[in-house]
């Protein structure tokens, strides 16, 4: 077998090779389950835009570990901006949101309700526990090869 034969296959092989290796990263960092939901965010996540606090309290099942009023401007569905944030003013003005947070696991979900008493904004947060990184992600790879 000469060198340009194997030129040959290499040219033909390697990409090959080099996408079922990527789509094998791919598919493994999509379904990576080291951060499966739990309860709490289940629960968060099924809390609808316009449920009462009656119905967010029958969703988790007790009342909040803690209730605050906030003046903040909803950005979308599941952010909420302080007043004092910059970016808040190209969003709206202002509101006064009642926010009913329930802790447990290590995690907190907080519900933003409004004057009427409608949901409108849900999160879940955590406030000494980052999500763990994938070892594969593209942030892991380039701390470990010095880029970072």
């Amino acid at each position: 077998m000469t060198f340009h034969s194997c030129k040959k296959y290499l040219i033909i092989f390697c990409p090959i090779i080099c996408f079922l290796l990527l789509m094998r990263v791919a598919v493994s960092y999509k379904h990576d389950t080291r951060h499966a939901p739990g309860p709490l965010e289940i629960k968060v996540a099924q809390v609808r835009l316009g449920a009462t606090v009656e119905e967010a309290d029958a969703l988790f099942g007790t009342p909040p570990d803690t209730t605050a009023e906030r003046e903040g401007v909803i950005m979308n569905p599941t952010t909420m901006l302080r007043v004092s944030k910059e970016q808040a003013a190209e969003y709206g003005t202002p509101q006064e949101y009642v926010l009913r947070t329930w802790k447990g696991e290590g995690i907190s979900a907080t519900v933003a309700f409004d004057n009427e008493g409608q949901a409108v904004c849900r999160w879940v947060w955590s406030s000494n526990n980052p999500p763990p990184l994938n070892p594969y992600g593209p942030y892991r790879v380039f701390q470990r090869i010095g880029l970072f």
